[in-house]
Protein backbone atom coordinates (compact mmCIF):
# COMPACT_ATOMS: atom_id res chain seq x y z
CA UNK A 1 0.00 0.00 0.00
CA UNK A 2 1.41 3.39 -0.95
CA UNK A 3 0.59 6.67 0.67
CA UNK A 4 0.56 9.79 -1.46
CA UNK A 5 2.68 12.56 0.03
CA UNK A 6 0.94 15.90 0.05
CA UNK A 7 2.88 19.10 0.65
CA UNK A 8 1.71 20.99 3.70
CA UNK A 9 0.01 24.33 3.16
CA UNK A 10 2.51 27.11 2.51
CA UNK A 11 3.44 29.27 5.48
CA UNK A 12 2.39 32.91 5.57
CA UNK A 13 5.99 33.89 4.78
CA UNK A 14 5.76 31.83 1.56
CA UNK A 15 2.20 32.86 0.65
CA UNK A 16 1.57 36.16 2.46
CA UNK A 17 -2.07 36.66 1.55
CA UNK A 18 -5.52 35.22 2.02
CA UNK A 19 -8.94 35.83 0.60
CA UNK A 20 -11.36 37.43 3.03
CA UNK A 21 -15.00 38.27 2.20
CA UNK A 22 -14.38 38.24 -1.55
CA UNK A 23 -11.22 40.36 -1.49
CA UNK A 24 -7.51 39.72 -1.02
CA UNK A 25 -5.70 40.83 2.14
CA UNK A 26 -1.96 40.75 2.75
CA UNK A 27 -0.53 39.18 5.87
CA UNK A 28 2.16 40.98 7.83
CA UNK A 29 3.46 40.59 11.35
CA UNK A 30 4.06 42.98 14.20
CA UNK A 31 6.73 42.28 16.81
CA UNK A 32 5.65 43.00 20.35
CA UNK A 33 7.26 46.16 21.66
CA UNK A 34 8.24 47.38 18.17
CA UNK A 35 6.57 49.84 15.83
CA UNK A 36 5.97 49.01 12.20
CA UNK A 37 5.08 45.88 10.32
CA UNK A 38 7.15 43.15 8.68
CA UNK A 39 6.12 42.05 5.21
CA UNK A 40 6.17 39.29 4.32
CA UNK A 41 5.64 37.85 7.78
CA UNK A 42 8.66 36.33 9.48
CA UNK A 43 8.99 32.57 8.89
CA UNK A 44 8.37 30.18 11.78
CA UNK A 45 12.09 29.34 11.74
CA UNK A 46 13.04 32.93 12.65
CA UNK A 47 14.17 33.45 16.25
CA UNK A 48 11.95 36.58 16.29
CA UNK A 49 8.82 34.67 15.24
CA UNK A 50 7.68 33.86 18.79
CA UNK A 51 7.25 37.59 19.55
CA UNK A 52 5.12 38.27 16.45
CA UNK A 53 1.41 38.73 15.92
CA UNK A 54 -0.16 38.22 12.49
CA UNK A 55 -1.86 41.30 11.04
CA UNK A 56 -4.20 41.44 8.02
CA UNK A 57 -3.72 44.40 5.70
CA UNK A 58 -6.92 44.97 3.75
CA UNK A 59 -6.79 48.73 3.20
CA UNK A 60 -6.47 50.47 -0.17
CA UNK A 61 -2.85 50.98 -1.27
CA UNK A 62 -1.71 53.92 -3.39
CA UNK A 63 0.85 53.60 -6.18
CA UNK A 64 4.15 55.10 -5.02
CA UNK A 65 6.36 54.22 -8.00
CA UNK A 66 6.53 51.77 -10.89
CA UNK A 67 8.69 50.55 -13.75
CA UNK A 68 7.98 48.50 -16.84
CA UNK A 69 10.33 45.60 -17.56
CA UNK A 70 10.89 44.71 -21.21
CA UNK A 71 12.23 41.20 -21.78
CA UNK A 72 14.48 40.17 -24.64
CA UNK A 73 12.55 39.92 -27.93
CA UNK A 74 13.76 36.30 -28.14
CA UNK A 75 11.60 35.43 -25.12
CA UNK A 76 8.46 36.83 -26.79
CA UNK A 77 7.08 38.07 -23.45
CA UNK A 78 4.85 41.09 -22.97
CA UNK A 79 6.24 44.07 -21.02
CA UNK A 80 5.67 43.58 -17.28
CA UNK A 81 4.81 46.53 -15.01
CA UNK A 82 6.14 46.27 -11.45
CA UNK A 83 5.14 48.67 -8.71
CA UNK A 84 5.66 49.88 -5.17
CA UNK A 85 2.51 50.76 -3.28
CA UNK A 86 2.01 52.45 0.08
CA UNK A 87 -0.60 51.15 2.52
CA UNK A 88 -2.07 53.52 5.14
CA UNK A 89 -0.63 51.25 7.86
CA UNK A 90 2.86 52.44 6.90
CA UNK A 91 3.75 49.44 4.78
CA UNK A 92 5.35 49.74 1.30
CA UNK A 93 4.95 46.63 -0.84
CA UNK A 94 6.48 45.58 -4.18
CA UNK A 95 4.45 43.50 -6.64
CA UNK A 96 3.64 42.80 -10.26
CA UNK A 97 0.97 45.01 -11.69
CA UNK A 98 -1.97 43.59 -13.64
CA UNK A 99 -3.34 46.39 -15.82
CA UNK A 100 -5.77 46.25 -18.75
CA UNK A 101 -4.21 46.35 -22.24
CA UNK A 102 -3.12 49.90 -23.08
CA UNK A 103 -3.70 51.24 -19.55
CA UNK A 104 -0.60 52.79 -17.97
CA UNK A 105 -0.10 53.11 -14.21
CA UNK A 106 -0.43 56.57 -12.64
CA UNK A 107 1.52 57.60 -9.54
CA UNK A 108 -0.87 58.24 -6.64
CA UNK A 109 -3.74 56.16 -7.98
CA UNK A 110 -5.56 53.77 -5.64
CA UNK A 111 -4.97 50.05 -6.18
CA UNK A 112 -6.50 46.78 -5.15
CA UNK A 113 -4.92 43.40 -4.53
CA UNK A 114 -5.65 40.40 -6.74
CA UNK A 115 -4.32 36.88 -7.17
CA UNK A 116 -2.78 35.83 -10.51
CA UNK A 117 -1.82 32.32 -11.59
CA UNK A 118 1.72 32.01 -12.96
CA UNK A 119 3.86 29.14 -14.21
CA UNK A 120 5.20 28.69 -10.68
CA UNK A 121 1.92 29.12 -8.81
CA UNK A 122 -0.28 31.93 -7.50
CA UNK A 123 1.08 35.39 -6.67
CA UNK A 124 -0.48 38.60 -5.39
CA UNK A 125 -0.64 41.51 -7.83
CA UNK A 126 -1.81 45.10 -7.90
CA UNK A 127 -4.68 46.18 -10.12
CA UNK A 128 -6.07 49.68 -10.57
CA UNK A 129 -9.04 50.24 -8.28
CA UNK A 130 -10.74 52.05 -11.15
CA UNK A 131 -10.48 49.76 -14.19
CA UNK A 132 -11.26 52.57 -16.68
Amino acid sequence: MSVEYKDPAPSTSEQPWRERDGSVVLLACRRSGHEGLHFPPLPPTSPLFKDCTEVEIGSTPVLYSYTIVHSSPKLNKAPQPLGLADFPEGLRVFARMDYPQGRRPRIGEPLKLAIAQTETGPIYTFQPLDQE
